[in-house]
């Protein structure tokens, strides 16, 4: 796969990594998905945030959400371009090496496990999963209602 990438400067061509871009790119879009994650996490939903004209950090819910889906797409990039440039430590960690020819075919199905297990939880509504669900509810149907009952100030 590309692994670098040729670009030209004043002083001749010089190469860009593939690699540290596709680390990095994860690493940083990562890093601003969470953050934006965690404001829409805790941000009323959309009337009352308008209502009250939330904001935080000087974006308000809109902003936030436009922040975290361009983020996503682009981390949705990264990761793309990650798993590409990677593709041969994928196939050595899954096909084994003459040190370890078993590979590392447990921890894939063990990650494969947890995001599985992630996904029904989710769609099952178990804990722990239900509860990180439970407190976004709280913050958005309780906390930011405008009299503190809950079920007032959904959208």
């Amino acid at each position: 796969m590309a692994q670098s990438i040729a670009t030209h400067t004043a002083g001749g061509a010089a190469r860009l990594s593939g690699r540290a871009l596709a680390a990095f790119g994860v690493s940083f879009s990562f890093v601003v998905m969470l953050w934006s994650g965690l404001m829409l996490y805790i941000a009323p939903k959309g009337r009352v945030a308008q209502q009250i004209g939330w904001e935080i950090f000087g974006l308000g819910r809109d902003g936030w959400e436009a922040l975290h889906i361009a983020t996503g797409l682009v981390f949705v990039g990264f990761v793309a371009w990650h798993f590409l440039v990677h593709l041969r430590v994928y196939k050595t960690l899954l096909g084994g090496t003459p040190m370890h020819p078993k590979g590392h075919r447990r921890e894939a199905w063990l990650a494969a496990a947890i995001a599985l297990f992630v996904a029904i939880a989710a769609l099952q509504a178990w804990p722990p999963v239900q509860w990180a669900i439970d407190g976004n509810s709280y913050l958005k149907q309780v906390h930011w209602a405008p009299d503190g009952r809950p079920g007032r100030g959904t959208r």
